[in-house]
């Protein structure tokens, strides 16, 4: 398809949409083929129809300059044509509808601050981009080439902006603040545990990756092609595994964290004992406690008698899960002061 990038840019042009020459051809190696394309306006893009005349792709920047927002759908054939329908209930009916080269769907709605939001619905494999690279019809991709299925070329310049019921929801969203801010240097840190929290959500590996690509043209200094290809696929791969595993902990808050040994040693034989100490755990990890007897009416099933709440908890200091720092005194009236046994790691907080 010689002189696709000439012809499409005089047609997007007309409409004052600057575009630069993109190549999407190969699924790994991919991107614009100029630096500085996000500064890129309509004089500099008529230069590039010069310089890349048979570059076999079109691309823009999503946002303010080119007034367009994209709702990007992921998923291919039937499972993309239901959450078309989801996203037009969801975002309202877009104008204009384009099929990526890999099969997947762009929504076109007018910008109206939206930020680029990876995965902001749980559980859909869509993104709302409102900043960075968008391909353009009609661009070779890998599998297939971009093309309009709803709509034509001439209604991206009369798109409706996406429903008020949602946009308050996007544009407000945080969640990747940090990350947008990542520079050289700190970007390891920022990144991956980003990785690792859309692990437990990704339905493949491919999808965990394609996600880490897309979070890393967020930061203010993203790695290179070559560093991200093979740091994303390695990461990747690694934070996948360790969620098939159950081994990965990022995003799901903290938790108690129970030991082979003491389901065989404890709870198979004192399970009052194991569930004052797990009790413990969940509410005093890492601090000194005072463990008074009318804790008794503070367990779980309504409470205990007293008797077998001071029952278990002679037996777990008895057996060194509790370490007793202060005894119980009668004048002045206090509760013993405990802790718990400080080589124990039962309990984890937020992430790794």
């Amino acid at each position: 398809m010689a002189g696709v990038f000439a012809a499409a840019q005089q047609t997007y042009a007309a409409l004052k949409i600057a575009v630069f020459p993109f190549d999407a051809t190969e699924e790994v190696k991919r991107g614009p083929m100029v630096s500085h394309y996000s500064r890129m306006g309509l004089q500099a893009s008529s230069q590039m129809a010069l310089r890349f005349p048979d570059a076999p792709g079109v691309a823009a920047m999503a946002g303010k300059r080119n007034r367009f927002t994209i709702i990007d759908i992921d998923e291919r054939g039937a499972a993309g044509e239901r959450l078309l329908a989801d996203v037009q209930s969801q975002f309202g009916r877009p104008k204009v509808v384009v099929m990526t080269g890999s099969g997947g769907l762009h929504c076109y709605y007018r910008h109206a601050g939206e930020r680029r939001q990876i995965r902001p619905v749980r559980g859909k494999p869509i993104d709302v981009i409102g900043d960075g690279p968008i391909v353009l019809p009609p661009s070779r991709g890998f599998r297939g080439n971009y093309q309009f299925i709803q709509g034509r070329v001439d209604d991206l310049a009369a798109l409706e902006p996406i429903s008020s019921v949602t946009k308050s929801a996007i544009v407000s969203d945080s969640a990747f603040d940090g990350l947008r801010s990542a520079r050289r240097g700190e970007r390891d840190k920022k990144f991956w545990p980003h990785v690792a929290r859309q692990a437990q959500h990704a339905r493949s590996l491919d999808e965990l990756i394609e996600i880490a690509r897309e979070m890393n043209e967020l930061m203010a200094e993203p790695w290179s092609d070559t560093e991200a290809n093979s740091q994303i696929l390695k990461r990747c791969r690694y934070w996948w595994d360790k969620t098939q595993k159950g081994e990965n902990r990022f995003g799901v808050g903290q938790y108690v964290r129970i030991d082979y040994s003491l389901v065989d040693e404890l709870m198979m034989h004192d399970p009052d004992a194991y569930i004052l100490l797990s009790f413990l755990r969940r509410h005093h990890w890492g601090r000194p406690f005072h463990l008074a007897n009318e804790m008794h009416s503070a367990m779980p099933g309504g409470g205990w008698r007293r008797q077998r709440f001071t029952a278990a908890r002679a037996r777990l200091i008895q057996s060194g899960h509790v370490h007793v720092i202060e005894p119980a005194s009668f004048k002045p009236n206090k509760p013993m002061l405990c802790s718990l046994d400080p080589t124990d790691r039962g309990v984890s907080r937020n992430g790794q």
